[in-house]
């Protein structure tokens, strides 16, 4: 072998090592950027869970009820809520679902113009927006329940578009003849 050709496989040496060099930078820029997009991915998705998570609505104070002239419980009157840290709730989009001793299966109440039987209706003390915005309440009434007697109960379950539902339990005590209900 002569020098001239021992110079040239040096050279055709650190043509192959420069070209290894530069598929490994590359390759390790696409494991690293893929990375830095997995960890964001994941970043953003845990931030949209703990939204949901504390989006659900809750009842804020207390529950107002009147009866109906056979003493069955008429009419309900209370505030929901969404929490500072929760999503805009569509009040459209949201079913409460309200049982009663005497009738186990529950009726679905969404929400209308005014109260009745299948429909609840919102406002006068809080907001009349069918969206409600963190941070803030709304009023919620129920008309035509036929519900329960003194020492009866119902359920209300609250049930938002998005986030977590919430179930409220009450007993009506005896003797109660309307007014908040404990």
């Amino acid at each position: 072998m002569s020098v001239k050709e021992d110079g040239f496989s040096g050279l055709e040496a650190a043509i192959v090592l420069i070209a290894f060099v530069v598929v490994a930078a590359v390759f390790s820029f696409a494991t690293l950027s893929s990375g830095f997009f997995a960890s964001e991915k994941a970043e953003d998705i845990t931030h949209t869970g703990y939204k949901q998570a504390s989006s659900g609505v809750y009842i804020d104070g207390s529950l107002y009820g009147a009866l109906s002239s056979d003493g069955h419980l008429d009419t309900l009157t209370f505030y929901i809520a969404n929490p500072e840290t929760g999503l805009d709730q569509d009040l459209a989009k949201m079913v409460m679902a309200y049982t009663k001793s005497d009738t186990p299966t529950p009726m679905s109440l969404t929400l209308g113009a005014t109260p009745d039987s299948h429909h609840f209706s919102i406002g006068s003390g809080g907001t009349t927006s069918a969206i409600l915005m963190p941070g803030t309440k709304t009023r919620v009434n129920f008309a035509d329940l036929n519900g329960p007697t003194a020492t009866g109960w119902f359920s209300i379950e609250v049930k938002p578009y998005s986030g977590a539902s919430y179930l409220l339990h009450r007993f009506l005590s005896e003797g109660y003849e309307g007014g908040i209900i404990r």
